[in-house]
């Protein structure tokens, strides 16, 4: 497997890159700003759209689409994303009485726009979609499938049902943001998101 250099990622619109950094030269990468951190690894066929914001000891697993064109896709320390997961910070409002599509004039459409950020330590499964304006917060765990939008508090255990994930439990969050900052080295205070 080949992986882009701090180089090419730096001309592609990254404006910081830090050390350890792989992500597969089959990521495609477009109208990208942001930053990247240490530790970074995104896997094959992942695509990076807009504005995102990773910081240290993430992975992205493969076939994830993140997209920062309406906001800022933002990923805390020790955050996860599995295979497939996709991650929007605009999408058509389903109930208004407009055109949907990206092919006719913005008049035409109404569009939900807001950020998506991953507090520290957090792991989002397999196949789930993330919507605008979604905020899980430190150690939260999404299982497979679930769609998500809104807060998910800190330790939160979410699972798919029929709409929107279902929190099912709760884990140790400020066991697992210590394991982060032990690992980062940084024992600053959790930033509200």
């Amino acid at each position: 497997m080949s992986f882009y250099s701090n180089e090419e990622l730096l001309a592609a619109g990254f404006s910081s890159v830090g050390d350890n950094v792989r992500i597969s030269n089959k990521v495609s990468l477009y109208g990208i700003s942001g930053t990247i951190g240490h530790h970074v690894r995104i896997d094959d066929f992942c695509i990076l759209k807009g504005r995102i914001v990773l910081e240290n000891y993430i992975h992205v697993g493969s076939f994830c689409l993140l997209t920062g064109v309406c906001g800022e896709v933002y990923l805390q320390d020790g955050s996860v994303l599995s295979s497939g997961v996709h991650v929007y910070t605009g999408s058509d409002d389903y109930r208004a009485d407009v055109l949907s599509s990206g092919a006719v004039p913005q008049e035409l459409v109404k569009t939900i726009k807001g950020d998506v950020r991953l507090g520290k330590g957090s792991i989002v499964g397999a196949q789930s979609l993330l919507l605008p304006n979604t905020y899980i917060e430190d150690g939260a765990s999404i299982g497979a499938h679930c769609v998500v939008y809104g807060r998910v508090p800190a330790g939160a255990v979410m699972v798919s049902g029929t709409g929107k994930a279902k929190k099912t439990k709760q884990r140790d969050y400020k066991k697992i943001v210590n394991l982060v900052e032990q690992l980062t080295g940084n024992s600053k205070q959790t930033k509200s998101m």
